[in-house]
């Protein structure tokens, strides 16, 4: 019961932790979006 308990605690801090350390490492939505190999306006419609 201690161990169920443990893992859903764990899973509850890196649920609350991994926007901000992702955001800190630049995996983020607009990283992603922007570069060089992104094609955004070049596409023919």
């Amino acid at each position: 019961m201690k161990a169920m308990i443990a893992a859903f605690v764990v899973c509850a801090v890196i649920a609350a932790a991994a926007p901000t350390v992702l955001r800190e490492l630049g995996y983020t939505t607009a990283a992603k979006r922007a570069g060089d190999a992104v094609r955004l306006s070049d596409a023919k419609e």
